[in-house]
């Protein structure tokens, strides 16, 4: 009777502890040493993929081929050892399932000896730890990759104590501030004594910030002095970090070298500031052009009679020309440098500017645009618009009278025999074409020596960038101008 309630005891213990084994995943198995025989129990197909019957089949020797090649060594001789000796067997290693994949797992076993002092049973849990595994390799790349961006970019990763006492100091310590890592981490030297004395109000500002607000975030920029006296520029972001029951906080943050770029962005901005004065300038030497056109432009209409329809046109003129210099000045604005201008792109602009000015619709004159993608600076740009405006201001005003209907071509290009030049070489010579098919140049005006201001415009322009003028009067009026630009 004793013999059975113990045997019927024991049979409860089992089921329980079986029980266990299925839901919390994992398998338990009881080996005969001497038979190589395993009894296996738990969630068997899941964990393996094989069936009960299957994995039963399974003893200590097709148990050796379910380990990786890789830990298969390591973990059989463990286990020999144990086997030998009876000691406690832990181990983790790979383990095949029946579709060939592998997965991690631990394997606890323990030993009973006999009589005779040998190995006769062993008893053991086998747990699936992949989930764990790949959690920590995933953990080690991410501090690898850490570690490894904190030396690329030349930064100082850092924690502090709710004090701001540092606990932790990782990175370029010594190249930024001169000082051992040794020398922070044991209060020898605090990051505040290295502050240039004018920033220090504002480094502890932001220190006691990041104490009032809560999962506040602080960054700032100052200077601190290192080892050997020189100044270096440091951006700092800081972060509170609360610990797992949120009832403590800690910071964490990083230090970056930031004098290169802070050179450099003060150079940047020197110059952006000559630029500017540059642009200034320029802007009044236009104003002071504008100023001369409008007196040209006066006097010239005291010359005669001051008729209505005259002066109207007259301002029209001063307008237009006013406005091709104002247009310059906007591509200028909107370019990348700030120092020249697509030629190609003001001309667009400049023409359907005089087109409206004209009152000319798209069915009377076609207008033709023929330019290479060409930059230019203002100084050659803005005499260059003022032609063409001129130009083009005088085909639709005189060549194409009564509502006659025709085109106007205007070309830009580099010159042919200059490409052929070395690259090297400091000026580009250019060809400009303004022609029209109207009703043609009259024979009795020589254009260079003529009352018209606009022509007068022309001529004196044409010296000032450098070119010369050619008029040919063939089935309309064709102006070719060839002119030099100094590379700078």
């Amino acid at each position: 009777m004793e013999g059975d309630f113990y045997k019927e005891n024991i049979e409860k213990i089992e089921k329980r502890f079986f029980s266990i084994a299925e839901m919390t995943g994992q398998l338990i198995f009881d080996g005969d040493v001497q038979t190589g025989k395993i009894e296996w129990s738990g969630p068997i197909e899941e964990f393996t993929g094989y069936t009960q019957e299957e994995f039963n089949k399974i003893d200590f020797v097709a148990c050796k081929e379910l380990i990786h090649p890789e830990d298969r060594e390591r973990v059989w001789c463990s286990l020999e050892n144990s086997l030998n000796t009876g000691e406690k067997f832990e181990q983790k290693f790979r383990f095949r399932k029946k579709d060939g994949n592998y997965i991690y797992v631990e394997d606890s076993s323990v030993f009973l000896k006999g009589k005779n002092d040998c190995v006769y049973r062993g008893i053991g849990l086998l747990k699936n730890i992949t989930e764990n595994k790949y959690a920590q390799e995933k953990l080690k790349v991410s501090e690898e990759h850490i570690l490894k961006y904190l030396q690329n970019f030349r930064g100082i990763g850092f924690e502090l104590d709710n004090n701001f006492n540092l606990m932790l100091l990782h990175g370029a310590v010594e190249e930024i501030t001169g000082h051992r890592n040794e020398e922070f981490l044991s209060g020898k030297i605090k990051l505040v004594q290295l502050v240039y004395p004018e920033d220090q109000i504002n480094f502890l500002e932001n220190r006691k910030k990041l104490n009032i607000t809560p999962n506040s975030l602080t960054e700032q920029e100052y200077r601190i002095l290192n080892r050997n006296g020189n100044i270096v520029w440091v951006f700092e972001s800081i972060h509170v970090v609360h610990d797992i029951n949120k009832a403590n906080q800690f910071y964490q943050g990083f230090i970056q070298d930031v004098t290169e770029q802070k050179i450099a962005k003060e150079a940047i901005d020197k110059a952006e500031k000559l630029r500017k004065k540059e642009i200034h300038h320029r802007i009044k030497n236009n104003l002071q052009v504008i100023s001369s056109l409008l007196e040209l432009e006066c006097e010239n209409l005291l010359s005669g009679d001051l008729e209505r329809e005259k002066v109207i046109e007259a301002f029209r003129e001063s307008n237009n020309r006013i406005i091709s210099m104002s247009i310059i000045h906007e591509e200028l604005y909107n370019s990348k440098d700030m120092e020249t201008i697509n030629f190609a792109s003001y001309l667009k602009e400049l023409t359907d500017d005089l087109f409206k000015s004209y009152k000319v619709g798209s069915s009377d004159i076609q207008l033709l645009l023929d330019v290479d993608d060409i930059f230019f600076e203002m100084d050659n740009a803005i005499p260059l618009g003022i032609i063409i405006n001129e130009l083009v201001s005088n085909s639709l005003k005189y060549s194409f009278q009564e509502g006659r209907s025709g085109k106007i071509q205007i070309k830009l290009h580099r010159d042919v025999n200059d490409k052929k030049k070395s690259l090297v070489t400091p000026n580009r010579n250019f060809m400009l074409i303004v022609e029209d098919n109207g009703i043609g140049f009259p024979d009795s005006i020589d254009f260079r020596n003529t009352s018209s201001l606009g022509l007068q415009l022309v001529n004196t322009l044409v010296d000032q960038i450098n070119g010369d003028i050619e008029l040919i009067k063939d089935s309309g009026t064709k102006y070719n101008i060839r002119f030099t630009d100094s590379c700078t």
